[in-house]
């Protein structure tokens, strides 16, 4: 079966992604995988031929484990009371999870990571070189951020902010299939910034056609600067969700390059 890997650190935020990833896994007919890592297990030097864990280290991994079964079993609570029998299984590790990431969502039925934003907002986690920017780096599959202030229910109408980067089209197919099981309206628009000037349409081209082949909706819009652009398209158009490719020179990389996106 198919599932929603759904990352958690016991916080309101993890669990406020994890009760989104609930009404998610409904309507995408998936289970949940709720995956919690201990950052590290200290070790001690010994003389029998190898380092030992230490007797804290056990406590903090069996502690680990235990409120991550009491957080599966609160969110089993929520699907209940939501008439939802959610086919929830939970899973602990020791590492980074930027180091584990990669392994967990190349498993075949890892659809979709889902975690919470940090306080302050997605942006401000996303651009501090925390857990989210290594997931997003080097996660197989699409990320979720769903920030503590965001409604956790099913989007009405997502927006991909595309620059013609050569991952938009596959980016587009998986959220265009994504919205159709979700019922939820996909728009596509591009932030021209004011004196950007562009020497190559191929790109341009190739994209407008995949789109009008899709009947997708699309805009073109200028703007001060892309961040303030995308901030006010999306308040002024009713947008719930916003969707980026990442790659070394794609849009989203660019644009986090910015100094006025982290302001």
């Amino acid at each position: 079966m198919k599932k929603l890997l759904v990352l958690t650190d016991f916080t309101a935020n993890a669990f406020h992604a994890a009760g989104a990833a609930l009404h998610l896994a409904r309507k995408m007919d998936t289970g949940i995988l709720l995956y919690h890592t201990l950052p590290y297990i200290p070790l001690i030097p010994s003389d029998s031929g190898g380092p030992y864990v230490t007797e804290t280290a056990t406590m903090l991994f069996e502690d680990s484990k235990e409120r991550l079964i009491r957080e599966a079993d609160k969110l089993r609570e929520v699907a209940a009371m939501r008439g939802y029998a959610a086919e929830i299984t939970e899973r602990s590790g020791d590492g980074s999870l930027g180091d584990l990431i990669t392994e967990l969502t190349e498993d075949p039925d890892v659809e979709l990571v889902v975690m919470g934003g940090r306080s302050g907002g997605a942006l401000d986690h996303l651009l501090s070189g925390s857990d989210t920017a290594a997931v997003i780096r080097k996660a197989k599959k699409p990320v979720l951020v769903i920030p503590l202030a965001a409604s956790g229910d099913i989007p009405k109408k997502m927006l991909f902010a595309s620059d013609f980067g050569d991952f938009d089209i596959p980016a587009v197919s998986y959220l265009h299939q994504l919205a159709a099981r979700l019922g939820t309206q996909l728009d596509i628009v591009h932030m021209v910034p004011h004196g950007e000037v562009v020497t190559e349409i191929g790109a341009e081209v190739a994209f407008r056609k995949y789109l009008d082949q899709h009947h997708l909706n699309f805009n073109q819009v200028f703007a001060e600067d892309v961040h303030q652009g995308l901030q006010h398209y999306c308040k002024q158009n009713g947008v719930d969700m916003l969707a980026m490719t990442h790659g070394e020179h794609s849009f989203i990389a660019r644009l986090f390059g910015h100094s006025e996106t982290r302001a």
